[in-house]
């Protein structure tokens, strides 16, 4: 199992040593982790399947097809040969002792399929399942468009209830979404289950009434904003990066500012809590430590310039891969000494004020002017929020930051803090100057016993 915890994915790669063959099941574009993989046990990945067309991440199966090539060349005399070939309902391909077998499960694409392995002895063994089911949860529906919502909602019903439920309950469930995943509503962190735990436990296959299941598959959260052409890169085919991912170019301040000013975004990777203390002006602040690539992903859009910045080498690396992951290709460097340097050039630093939320709390109290802006989405602010706040999810920002005061400070929350952090940045961008970054999870302000609700 290979994991991809910004994007919450997980992917995979069945092998039969004894013949020498593996599949790749819905690869991640750096391939280099399964064939390195494949090299330690002896095995060459003959095949690439996929559960659907993704909207998350760009396919590897094209790189793999490049790269496995060589690989699987030094097995020729075998009769090995990569294949990445659309199945069918029914279809089957050899993994040496195992198959794989093909089952349609749409629902959360309208292709969709899982494919369920098969041992020597007939006995089934396991369900690579895609986003078809999930620990506790499916993938959502809707992002073919709101017309096919309710039709995919139906679909998946159907997968979950008639075209999978004669699996036995000991067979092992691998989805490739999981917790984190802006495919999903929710979902466990665990990435793997079995058909037994989610006959017991998940929602949707506990609801056997058709209406309760559509609602509940419906209502769902936003999904990033690059979602909508991914499909796409996918059927066409993003451009090939190789085994290895490109280096990155370190760049000067002088050649930094360079960038900026043609309209390149500079990314600071650090922490919120760093960020504050002192940042390039004018930056987005989107913290390796969270799902960093869907949300730039989100505030950024493709083909837009991109220069790393805070952190060391090893996170702008980190930062960079997974930005190709999601076909943001368009990285040009990373500032080089990073905040120290641009600070040395003699360019200005700007910083945010940080605050717990016990700091929120007393300003409240004290009627000081203060805007608050909840950058939570819908589903959280109606269990509780801040008094008087206002709700203006990470997204909406730089469309209705306009309308909040300048005479006042603008203190910004979220749930954890690392929404507030990017929030944050977006709000200086939009021309607020006295920002407080409240980094306190909300349950803090639930201790406090402040919260207001939507009344029933």
């Amino acid at each position: 199992m290979f994991r991809a915890p910004e994007l919450g994915n997980s992917t995979f790669l069945v092998s039969d040593p004894d013949s020498g063959e593996a599949v790749a099941v819905d690869p991640l574009r750096d391939v280099a982790q399964y064939l390195e993989r494949a090299e330690q046990l002896n095995v060459s990945i003959t095949h690439a399947l996929e559960t659907h067309v993704h909207n998350d991440f760009v396919s590897g199966a094209r790189e793999l097809q490049g790269e496995a090539g060589s690989q699987v060349g030094a097995a020729e005399a075998a009769g090995l040969e990569f294949k990445h070939l659309p199945l069918r309902e029914g279809s089957e391909i050899q993994v040496g002792r195992w198959r794989l077998r093909a089952r349609y499960s749409p629902g959360h694409t309208p292709d969709h399929l899982s494919y369920l392995l098969i041992g020597p002895d007939g006995h089934q063994e396991a369900l690579f399942s895609g986003g078809a089911l999930m620990v506790g949860a499916i993938a959502r529906t809707d992002l073919f468009g709101p017309h096919l919502a309710t039709h995919l909602a139906l679909e998946a019903f159907k997968t979950l209830h008639l075209r999978l439920r004669h699996l036995p309950d000991d067979v092992a469930v691998y989805p490739t979404h999981g917790g984190g995943s802006f495919c999903a509503a929710a979902s466990s962190g665990e990435p793997v289950t079995t058909m037994r735990q989610e006959r017991l436990t998940n929602p949707y296959l506990t609801t056997t009434e058709l209406m309760p299941f559509i609602a509940r598959a419906l209502h769902q959260g936003p999904y990033p904003t690059y979602y909508k052409d991914m499909n796409t890169l996918n059927r066409r085919g993003a451009n090939l990066i190789g085994r290895k991912p490109p280096g990155l170019r370190k760049l000067s301040a002088d050649l930094t500012d360079y960038h900026l000013k043609l309209g390149a975004a500079l990314v600071d990777v650090r922490p919120g809590r760093e960020y504050d203390r002192g940042h390039v002006p004018g930056s987005f602040n989107v913290g390796l430590e969270g799902p960093f690539s869907a949300w730039v992903g989100w505030v950024i859009e493709r083909g837009r310039p991109i220069v790393l910045a805070g952190g060391a080498d090893r996170q702008h690396q980190k930062a960079h891969e997974q930005l190709l992951r999601i076909g943001y290709d368009s990285v040009v460097g990373s500032l080089d000494g990073g905040i120290d340097a641009w600070s040395a050039s003699g360019r200005e630093l700007t910083s945010f004020e940080t605050a717990e939320v016990a700091d929120l709390a007393s300003w409240i109290l004290s009627a000081e002017p203060m805007t608050v802006i909840d950058a939570r989405n819908e589903d959280e602010w109606v269990h509780g929020h801040v008094p008087g706040a206002v709700r203006m999810p990470v997204p909406d920002i730089s469309h209705h930051a306009d309308d909040i005061p300048r005479e006042a400070p603008v203190a910004v929350h979220c749930g954890v803090g690392y929404r507030a952090a990017i929030a944050a940045s977006l709000l200086e961008q939009a021309g607020l100057r006295r920002i407080i970054h409240v980094i306190g999870p909300y349950t803090d302000w639930d201790r406090l016993h402040l919260a207001a609700t939507i009344p029933g």
